[in-house]
């Protein structure tokens, strides 16, 4: 399971652009998953950031292809549940099942330091500067850059094995089929019963008392 070493994008930060490898090869970890998530530059456009990505998984073997999304359900398993999505209703004003999965995919993309920090205790987002910006505008005046959502993310493994396999949902099949991996129980997310008001502070301060027209 090797893919060719030195994968590099050229990634654009702060007005200067750098060459910055995100893998160096070798069969699927967690850490060469963290290296392809985290070598995609946090911060950047999510369309080209996603793109970089995309070219990373093009490199892989399908077992190392398979084992990302197998990593990636893995980290946003973490951020599930009922408080999470209640920290998601709060930033995005209201948040359905399927703006909550881009929300957690937008989770991982922040980077390892950050999921292990917030996957225990999601008030703690307040700390960071994407959500900080979030919090004085309506949603509607959030740029595409800044919109706490990661779709290209969350079906970058999926499209890329669709490319190569020509079936659609063949992906979930072969994943189904190995079963090497088990990830965190998704909680539900309705199941808690506590006021977010106490669980949440920061971010009821910071989201909460929002009115919108």
């Amino acid at each position: 399971m090797q893919c060719r070493a030195g994968a590099r994008a050229s990634v654009s930060a702060g007005g200067e652009a750098y060459d910055h490898a995100i893998w160096d090869g070798g069969g699927m970890d967690i850490d060469g998953f963290w290296a392809i998530i985290e070598g995609s530059g946090r911060g950047t456009d999510p369309i080209e950031r996603g793109e970089r990505i995309e070219r990373a998984l093009a490199e892989l073997s399908v077992e190392d292809l398979l084992d990302f999304q197998d990593y990636l359900d893995e980290q946003m398993s973490r951020v599930d549940g009922d408080l999470m999505g209640e920290a998601a209703t709060l930033i995005l004003c209201g948040c359905g099942d399927d703006s909550f999965c881009r929300f957690q995919a937008w989770l991982v993309g922040l980077g390892r330091k950050t999921l292990d920090r917030v996957a225990d205790d999601p008030d703690l987002l307040a700390d960071e500067p994407e959500v900080q910006r979030l919090a004085e505008r309506h949603p509607r005046d959030w740029t595409n850059e800044e919109y706490p959502w990661f779709e290209k993310l969350e079906f970058a493994a999926v499209h890329e094995y669709e490319r190569r396999e020509l079936d659609p949902g063949q992906i979930y099949d072969a994943l189904r089929a190995r079963d090497v991996r088990d990830t965190t129980p998704h909680q539900d997310r309705e199941a808690g019963d506590r006021d977010p008001n106490e669980a949440l502070p920061r971010l009821t301060a910071m989201f909460g008392g929002r009115m919108w027209d």
